[in-house]
């Protein structure tokens, strides 16, 4: 019986064995295909499209020699079906070439169900064209492995599919989240299921994840990235003292919405995890210590979550976590001061770790010396963090190194030559820190394996090297900007044979360019901001690049002849000397961006030849003159920008026949009307602003996006149709003489940006408003009437201004349906009525609000100091009362929380912000807000209205005394309070308003001294105290010095300084003598006393060698003095001699 069962367990095993070779080889095998198998897969082919003929040899009757078809060999039954090649896989990354590709035709043919014995099917990389996932696929019941991944399925996943008890793989895995599981539970009937992966399909909240997951003993690998995830899905209690999930080796939850502290309940049962992902979630708190109880760990990725801390360190975690081989923290606020040197580092001889990613975090001090005793370490990846201080030379020590990353700190101090020892280095970035000195060729002595080098933007490193350097590397990107090389273009360059992307931006090149550039094979070539001269060579035709920016040098000369060889994508030869015609270039000649902007090329524009055809031409801001030629209308081009030129003459009318999608001829001078184009004029947009064009709007269907006819002499009324014939998305007319009314059509198109300004337009906006409108600026018209309620119906609307009209009537409350508002103007109109109480609830994001010039009353309205972001606030010229809100002061936006900033960082990060969050862009280059700033009207635009910072309140008939919060608004530039009935104190505070350049306080009541407190505004331009009642004297020191204008204090009868030619009563008080110590004196008088003999001396040396000194050299002027002094002599001789006679005489005459 022994001997029978032994004999019985030989056969089966050979039986065994030879099954199994016979489906390993079918394909060499000698059996045909089953009949039915067969025409099962032609009718499978049939519903296939193939354009790439991938299925070229399904032909023929024997289908087990058909590619991706599998037979078991014995019984030429299909088993195995592989229809798609298979994809690459870059590690974890499965990378599906974009050709060629099978894409389903029509419906899945469910003939499939045929193949009785198919156990494999891969239908991956498969375009179904969105198709659902059939559900009789959950029939093929011998299915061990399904694979539908990549093959742009949508719909719900059948739970047919939880009839294969067999399968053991299941992939579902999809770019495009089209997927949605609906009960997951189907998936717990799996049983025999090792490999799962579902990532990309979003699974329903139904049930816990874990729960279904738990019930899959075989489970060794789980992928759910980007399945929409919460912590619901990880509820894990009832894995408690289980052992579920035990034989998990792969889990992946990347990319998904679990939030709060990691659960280790989840994973404590996972002792034989290897690979954990759960990246891209919003996983905080701290790193948790208890990953080292995963033995079996080898890669963690906790990146892109909000991880502020890691329990113990990061040296304690990589010590402790020693079999790690690769981490990933990227992504996170992990904020740690990095010592450099830790305890006891003996167990980190036999660390594991490869692969070290802790990148944009806020990592702070020196890089760490200890980094050394991960002797493994072939990646370091510390970029975007603080690490300060110079690179620790013993990273030189890490043999195995390929991938040092440390780029955009603040790195400090000289690079390490050590760094040439790193021989298995192939990627080096120190870009953007402060790393300085000189880089030589010891440097790199030897990176034989160096492929990129990037130390871009360390603005004190230089690079010296020898000419006949040759270096050990061939590298495929360098990235050398703002390193100086005050050298000619350097040799060593040409031997990077593999070089890709070169870029030596602000370098200090100078010279030509040099002849072998055109042997390099490069796609990327930057060497803008240098000195380089001469002409464009000619061998620059031979090129054949993607990009070569040559711009802010020097270059000179014409543009040459270049043939039709040239090849590129982008040529950027802006901000040179470049002077000349343009030539004529060859026909059938193609680019995407040639950029000659800021030039001086000069003549009128060439008649190119047919078939030119280019993406992106720029001649902006040369010296381009004459009409526009007659070009053919096989001239195709995206962009041409030929602004800032001299360009004359009227709009031809076959420009109408140019296929072209962006056209800027603004800022010329272009004269005549607007052509009556024979065709519709169809493009993305058209810029003819600031010429003199004439004559009315042309009554004619244009589809363009965006169409800017602004700042020139069009005149007439706006076409009634207006909103029907002209499909346009930006529509910008103002500053020209449009004339009459704005017709209702207006309404009626899907208008995002709509600029009027400043014509003369008059009568009543239409009230019939809506859509997606978010720029509406009707200013400086002769509008009148109401503000129509039915901009209330644009809810996205941003900027609103209606300023310098005939508007009346009060604000319509439908008005607080526009919460998007940034800018609200309503300045200069006859609106009456109370400030509403509700716009605190509806402009929460307003930064500008102008009501200025109108009649409105009552008082101002506390619910506006809930206007946080408000940063220019002008009410001023109204009827308003009461007193000034103490709350004002708490205007966030109007304080300088950084005093390092004049304009405050606060505006302008509320700004940035502001604008981030909402999915458009606020051009400030459009918006126009004029102020009145240090006693005159100024008109703000671009960056200078986002910076500038207002309250006034002027001119009004507000009473009481000036909040003393008011001082706390220290990012102010402007505050007037001028023309009002306040009274009181000046307050005491005013000096911490720092930024404050223009103050008015005049024409009130006030009273008391003026602080002393004024003089700290450093800033202040305009002060204008006049018409109060103050006392005192006027404050000395700093600024207010300088403002010198006796008006600034006029009408103050009880001021008094030398300002005013009026002296203080007191003003200079009698000091008290100062009490020095006898030491003190005797050395003063030592001193004194030296001085003095020391300003005798100097004094006589210089009045002696002044007067002699000139006598000495000038031989006329010598005898002319001593002859001078001779008879200065002799005259005195003479008249003391008579005096003595005349004194003797008389006694003389007694003694006789």
């Amino acid at each position: 019986m022994g001997s029978y069962c032994s004999q019985m367990l030989t056969l089966v095993t050979l039986l065994f064995i030879l099954d199994n070779s016979c489906v390993c080889f079918c394909n060499n095998s000698t059996s045909i295909c089953r009949e039915q198998e067969r025409e099962t897969l032609l009718q499978l082919r049939q519903s296939l499209f193939d354009p790439s003929d991938l299925l070229s040899s399904w032909k023929g009757k024997d289908c087990c020699r058909w590619d991706g078809v599998i037979c078991d060999g014995v019984y030429g039954h299909v088993i195995k079906l592989q229809l798609s090649p298979q994809p690459r896989r870059d590690e974890t990354i499965v990378l599906f070439p974009m050709e060629p590709k099978l894409l389903l035709a029509g419906e899945f043919n469910s003939s499939l169900l045929h193949l009785r014995y198919l156990n494999h099917l891969d239908l991956s990389g498969i375009d179904s064209n969105q198709k659902r996932i059939p559900e009789f696929i959950g029939s093929i019941k011998r299915l061990r492995y399904l694979n539908l991944s990549f093959a742009n399925f949508y719909g719900t996943v059948p739970q047919q599919l939880g009839n294969l008890t067999k399968l053991e793989v299941l992939d579902l895995h999809n770019e495009d989240e089209n997927l949605v599981v609906d009960d997951i539970l189907w998936v717990s009937y799996l049983r025999s299921l090792k490999y799962l992966d579902m990532s990309g399909s979003m699974i329903a909240n139904k049930r816990a994840l874990m729960q279904v997951m738990s019930t899959l003993p075989a489970l060794s690998h789980l992928s759910l990235s980007s399945c929409g995830l919460h912590n619901f899905h990880m509820s894990s209690d009832h894995l408690v003292n289980s052992t579920s999930l035990f034989h998990l080796q792969y889990l992946d939850l990347s990319s998904n919405l679990f939030k709060g502290p990691i659960p280790s309940t989840l994973f404590q049962n996972m002792t034989y995890l290897q690979h954990l992902d759960l990246s891209s979630n919003s996983f905080n708190s701290s790193i948790p210590m208890w990953f080292d109880k995963f033995t079996s760990l080898v890669h963690l990725d906790l990146g892109g979550n909000f991880f502020d801390s890691i329990e113990g360190g990061i040296f304690s975690f990589l010590k402790n976590n020693r079999y790690l081989k690769s981490l990933r923290l990227c992504d996170n606020q992990i904020e740690e001061e990095i010592s450099t040197t830790q305890g006891n580092s003996l167990g980190l001889i036999k660390n594991s770790l490869e692969s070290l990613e802790i990148c944009f975090n806020h990592l702070k001090g020196a890089l760490p010396n200890w980094l050394v005793h991960f002797t493994n370490l072939k990646h370091i990846l510390l970029s975007n963090n603080f690490f300060t201080s110079p690179i620790p030379s013993v990273i030189g020590s890490l043999s195995n190194l390929e991938t040092l990353h440390l780029f955009n700190n603040q790195l400090a101090g000289h690079i390490p030559e050590s760094l040439g020892k790193l021989g298995a280095l192939q990627y080096l970035d120190l870009g953007r820190n402060h790393l300085e000195g000189v880089i030589t060729e010891i440097h790199f002595s030897n990176l034989s394996r160096l492929k990129l080098l990037n130390i871009n933007d360390n603005n004190n490193l230089s690079f010296k090297a020898k000419p006949n350097w040759i270096p050990p590397f061939q590298l495929e990107i360098i990235m050398m900007k703002s390193c100086k090389f005050k050298t000619k273009f350097p040799l060593w360059v040409q031997t990077q044979a593999e070089a890709t992307e070169i870029i030596l931006t602000n370098a200090s090149l100078f010279g030509p360019l040099p002849k072998w550039l055109a042997n390099l094979t490069f796609s990327w070539l930057d060497l803008s901001y240098n000195q380089i001269t001469g002409p464009l060579p000619k061998w620059l035709a031979n090129l054949t690049f993607n990009w070569l920016d040559l711009s802010y040098n020097h270059i000179t000369g014409p543009l040459p002849k270049w043939s039709a060889n040239l090849t590129f994508s982008w040529l950027v030869l802006s901000y040179n000397q470049i002077t000349g015609p343009l030539p004529e270039w060859p026909a059938n000649w193609t680019f995407s961006q040639l950029d000659l902007s800021y030039n001086q090329i000069t003549g009128p524009l060439p008649e190119w030849s047919a078939n030119l055809t280019f993406f992106e031409l720029d001649l902006s801001y040369n010296h381009i003159i004459g009409p526009l030629p007659k070009w053919s209308a096989n001239l195709t081009f995206f962009q041409l920008d030929l602004s800032y030129n001299q360009i004359t003459g009227p709009l031809p009318e076959w420009s109408a026949n140019l296929t072209f999608s962006w056209l800027d001829l603004s800022y010329n001078l272009i004269t005549g009307l607007l052509p009556k184009w024979s065709a519709n004029l169809t493009c993305s947009g058209l810029d003819l602003s600031y010429n003199h064009i004439t004559g009315p709007l042309p009554n004619m269907c244009i589809n363009c996006l965006y169409l800017d006819l602004s700042h020139n002499l069009i005149s007439g009324p706006l076409p009634t149709n207006i909103g029907i014939i002209y499909q346009v998305y930006t529509l910008h007319l103002h500053d020209n003489l449009i004339n009459g009314t704005l017709p209702s059509s207006l309404c009626d198109m899907e208008l995002f940006s709509l600029n009027l300004a400043n014509n003369s337009l008059s009568r009543s906006i239409p009230n019939c408003w809506k859509g997606s409108l978010s720029f509406l600026t009707l200013s400086f018209n002769k509008l009148s009437g109401g503000i129509p309620s039915s901009l209330g119906s644009l809810p996205y609307l941003i900027t609103l201004h209606l300023n310098g009209n005939r508007l009346n009537g009060e604000l319509p409350q439908a008005l607080d349906s526009c919460t998007g508002l940034v800018i609200l103007d309503l300045g200069e109109n006859n609106l009456s009525g109370s400030i509403p109480t509700w716009f605190d609830k509806s402009f929460r994001s307003l930064l500008i609000l102008r009501l200025r010039g109108n009649r409105f009353v009552g008082s101002i309205p506390s619910q506006l100091c809930s206007l946080s972001k408000l940063k220019i606030l002008d009410m001023a010229v109204n009827n308003l009362t009461g007193t000034i809100p103490h709350c004002l002061g708490n205007m966030s936006n109007m304080i300088n929380f950084n005093q390092g900033n004049p304009f405050g960082s606060m505006a302008i990060a509320a700004i940035q912000d502001l604008i981030r969050s909402r999915d458009v862009y606020l051009d400030w280059d459009q918006e126009h807000v004029v102020e009145t700033i240090k006693g005159r009207y100024n008109e703000y635009t671009k960056i200078v209205l986002q910076l500038v910072v207002n309250l006034d309140l002027s001119s009004n008939f507000l009473n009481g005394s000036i909040p003393e919060e008011l001082s706390l608004l220290s990012g102010l530039h402007g505050l007037n309070l001028s023309r009002n009935h306040l009274f009181g104190n000046i307050p005491i505070g005013i000096g911490n308003m720092t930024s404050l350049e223009s103050l008015d306080l005049s024409n009130n009541h006030l009273s008391g001294t003026i602080p002393q407190g004024i003089s700290a505004l450093t800033s202040l331009a305009h002060l204008n105290l006049s018409q109060n009642n103050f006392t005192g004297q006027i404050p000395k020191g700093n600024q207010i010095q300088t403002l010198d204008d006796p008006s600034i204090y006029a009408s103050n009868p009880l001021l008094c300084g030398d300002l005013l030619r009026k002296k203080c009563i007191g003003a200079e008080a009698p000091q008290p003598p100062k009490i020095s110590h006898p030491k003190d004196t005797h050395e003063e008088d030592k001193l004194n006393k030296a001085l003095f003999y020391g300003v005798v001396m100097l004094g006589f040396a210089t009045g002696f060698w002044g007067f002699f000194g000139v006598l000495q050299f000038k031989k006329d002027w010598r005898h002319a003095y001593f002859s001078f002094a001779d008879q200065a002599a002799d005259k005195a001789y003479v008249t003391i001699a008579v005096k003595v006679a005349n004194l003797k005489r008389p006694n003389l005459s007694r003694s006789v």
